[in-house]
């Protein structure tokens, strides 16, 4: 009787990491990394589609069953599979938890050159009527679709700026959510430059985290990000970050690479790195970039990463590039359009931010009666599937989702060529990551 036939995924990843390791990855499915040794290796080389696990037998000198067992294993996370088909991420029917942009104020404290907020110190912060709105239909959806995790971005403008405001309304959310059975998540989209002992006692008692906008170090973050005095703002962002880190408090920073400050991301890297704190890096949006440049010190970066895993910088906790998902995985590239969406000032609700101030489909108000905020998503614009061809049969498909929807260039990241080539390198390091806790632990 004729044996199982294993059969490789066809979005399969499988690289050597030195002489006698190396790791393999399904890039459809998510978290299925595996480090390999030689002889693991090796099995995974002869599966070719066609021999069944007799013939790899006899041609490997592994017995049946051992060779069984540890395909079984890989089947797991579908590795190998022993049957047709193909597991993809999919949408699912209904949003479980939602995620919205909330612009809080136009006003700012930086005067920075490229600011994509077209609405910048033409108003001031959200006013009382709109944020009762808010705490409303927020309460409204938990009620009416069952939703049990919000997440909300305090973004602007500089919402520090109006820090007293959202002292006093951030708790009274999250006792009226909590007393309807959902829990709410907060988190400041911030560039830093303020911060007192009152804003970080009150981002610990309530689990309020900080999302960072960073530049560079020094001179390359001066440049771009001035106080209206014409000073740059690194000394006091760094301080504050420190200071963070320090009382124990969630933070993160991104820094949006141009051709302004790619020259300077090494030694970016190598700083947040010594701060180790999450930081992601994402290639700017709506403007042409070197290319060449780009890829030579977002090189040099990921080299000062592989230098510091050896110290036991935690690479996969630490470490995001653009919108890519090389462990969980994705159906789209972010919420908009499905569990979140942008609301403005005013309670003006978007498919996402960066359309402020700007008139677009299906736009709609969080002061409408008729619709809920689910409702609101799903009636609203609806672009995030407009994907290339190319795009649809790619091998890294669920790890790029084809990048951010306002800005594809027919139906495509426009880095989608860097992608191809970087991809790779995020599971190289990921993969000597995880062989350096093995060897620490004696696993290998």
């Amino acid at each position: 009787m004729k044996t199982l036939i294993p059969r490789k995924a066809s979005d399969l990843l499988l690289r050597q990491i030195n002489e006698e390791h190396a790791y393999v990855v399904n890039c459809s499915y998510p978290n299925s990394l595996r480090v390999l040794n030689r002889p693991q290796f090796d099995i995974l080389q002869a599966i070719n589609n066609h021999d069944d696990l007799d013939v790899l037998s006899e041609r490997l000198g592994i017995q049946t069953d051992i060779l069984e067992k540890f395909l079984l294993l890989l089947s797991k996370t579908e590795i190998i599979r022993f049957k047709d088909g193909l597991n993809m991420p999919q949408r699912p029917t209904s949003p479980k938890s939602l995620n919205f942009w909330i612009h809080t104020t136009d006003a700012c404290n930086l005067g920075c050159s490229y600011c994509y907020i077209s609405t910048l110190n033409t108003s001031k912060g959200m006013k009382e009527e709109v944020r009762k709105q808010l705490l409303h239909k927020l309460t409204e959806v938990v009620k009416s679709k069952g939703i049990r995790h919000i997440k909300l971005r305090l973004a602007g403008g500089e919402p520090l700026g109006q820090f007293k405001v959202w002292k006093s309304f951030i708790p009274e959310m999250k006792a009226v959510l909590a007393d309807a059975g959902c829990k709410l998540d907060i988190g400041f989209l911030t560039n830093l430059t303020i911060l007192n002992d009152d804003i970080l006692g009150f981002a610990k008692e309530y689990n309020v985290g900080f999302g960072v906008s960073l530049d560079g170090v020094e001179a390359a973050h001066d440049a771009t990000r001035k106080f209206r005095s014409g000073k740059g703002s690194f000394n006091v962002v760094d301080a504050n970050l420190r200071k963070l880190k320090n009382a124990g408090v969630s933070v993160s920073v991104t820094t949006v690479v141009s051709n302004q400050n790619l020259e300077g991301l090494p030694e970016l890297t190598q700083y947040l790195v010594d701060l180790n704190i999450p930081f992601r890096y994402s290639v700017v949006k709506g403007e042409a970039i070197d290319a060449e440049l780009l890829e030579q010190y977002l090189s040099e970066s990921y080299r000062i990463m592989e230098g510091a895993i050896v110290a036991g910088w935690p690479f996969a906790k630490r470490f995001q590039f653009c919108d890519l998902k090389p462990n969980e995985l994705g159906f789209q590239t972010c919420a908009s359009g499905f569990s979140g969406g942008a609301i403005y000032v005013d309670g003006s609700f978007k498919y996402c931010h960066v359309q402020f101030g700007q008139d677009t489909p299906s736009d709609h108000s969080i002061f409408n009666q008729e619709l809920d905020l689910v409702d609101m998503i799903e009636s609203g614009e609806h672009i995030e599937n407009d994907r290339s061809d190319d795009c649809k049969k790619c091998r890294y498909r669920s790890i790029c989702t084809s990048g951010c929807p306002i800005y594809r260039v027919n139906g495509k990241d426009p880095q989608c060529s860097l992608y191809h080539r970087f991809i790779p390198m995020y599971f190289d390091l990921q993969a000597k990551e995880r062989l350096n806790l093995l060897r620490k632990y004696e696993i290998v």
